[in-house]
């Protein structure tokens, strides 16, 4: 993964080929306000 991405993964699950990022959801609102001030 990204290393911007890896930081806000929970998990990473192998799907019929695919990939499925299970995102960590307390690490992307910590995020959020960070974003909305830049």
């Amino acid at each position: 993964l990204d290393p911007r991405m890896a930081k806000l993964a929970g998990g990473v699950h192998r799907l019929d080929g695919q990939l499925m990022v299970v995102l960590d959801v307390d690490r992307v609102l910590e995020l959020a306000p960070e974003m909305m001030a830049a």
